[in-house]
């Protein structure tokens, strides 16, 4: 399968972290063609001169999906979004950590063999106003569009009416959930390694870790938040998705921590995970941008 990889990239200090170079170097043994598209750096690092074929600097708009859409017009002579000579590219980002172990299996694994569009995890997202269903969300910090949909005029469409949003909920509303929704609209299939939807609901095992008699605020708040019907599972169940073989762990588990999980326990998780990523990346990346609340 002849396989394109677009990674969008930003940093707040103008660098290429190490741990985007690890994923770089990861994706190289997987792509035909290697993108990388910065808002940070104006030129490619010399360390990664034998590693990406196609260095795109932009301008610092448009979020991801304004990297995402100006690689993707590199793959095609027109600048479509076809993508023509690939059966599937795949749009990521360096929102995490990892691959944590050996990613290859998870591109032929049969929980997305059949899909159109799939990636790590699809979430669940409160219904529109008026309506009555949740809607699917295939993060998009994953997605990896196959050949069928590549030539669809569903997927010319889509790419071709992103334009900047002015925040990042718009974004996310727009064009995360939107082109999930959009993909099904039009007859295609989606699919993910963790599935939210097709999932038991978080038990004791999920959430023994990050409970502890000693901060019991913490543990209040986090047994609240899981009572709630719609959860992010990659901010909430980390093991979870290391179980389902998902080789990723977003920064934002350690940066923001949204749950108030245990720090030490995702750090563990992590660690355990590990074959061929060393977790210094994680603190070395954490103490350079500044570590959140935890």
């Amino acid at each position: 399968m002849r396989r394109a990889i677009i990674l969008a990239h930003h940093d707040p200090d103008g660098i290429v972290d190490p741990h985007v170079v690890h994923a770089l170097r990861a994706y190289r043994a997987l792509a035909e063609r290697l993108v990388l598209v910065s808002t940070s750096v104006g030129r490619l690092p010399d360390a990664l001169a034998d590693t990406v074929d196609a260095f795109l600097p932009r301008e610092n708009v448009g979020y991801d999906f304004g990297s995402w859409q100006a690689g993707l017009r590199t793959l095609s002579p027109s600048g479509g979004y076809d993508a023509p000579g690939f059966d599937e590219v795949v749009c990521v980002n360096d929102s995490v950590y990892g691959p944590l172990f050996d990613p290859a299996p998870m591109f032929t694994d049969r929980r997305v063999a059949g899909a159109d569009l799939w990636g790590m995890v699809i979430s669940r997202q409160p219904p529109r106003h008026g309506g009555g269903l949740p809607r699917p969300h295939l993060q998009s910090w994953f997605l990896a569009a196959r050949r069928a949909l590549l030539a669809s005029s569903c997927w010319h469409d889509f790419w071709s009416d992103v334009v900047p949003q002015p925040t990042k909920d718009d974004v996310i509303s727009r064009y995360e959930v939107g082109l999930s929704e959009q993909v099904m609209a039009a007859g295609f299939r989606i699919a993910a390694l963790y599935d939210a939807g097709r999932e038991p609901p978080p038990g004791w095992r999920d959430l023994a870790a990050d409970l502890s008699v000693r901060r019991p605020f913490r543990a209040w708040r986090l047994l609240r938040k899981i009572r709630r019907p719609f959860h992010n599972p990659a901010e909430l169940f980390p093991r979870r998705l290391l179980a389902a073989g998902v080789p990723y762990a977003k920064v934002s588990l350690l940066r923001v921590n949204h749950y108030r999980l245990a720090p030490e326990a995702i750090r563990a998780a992590i660690r355990g995970a590990a074959a061929g990523f060393d977790p210094g990346l994680v603190e070395r990346h954490l103490a350079r941008t500044a570590q959140g609340p935890a």
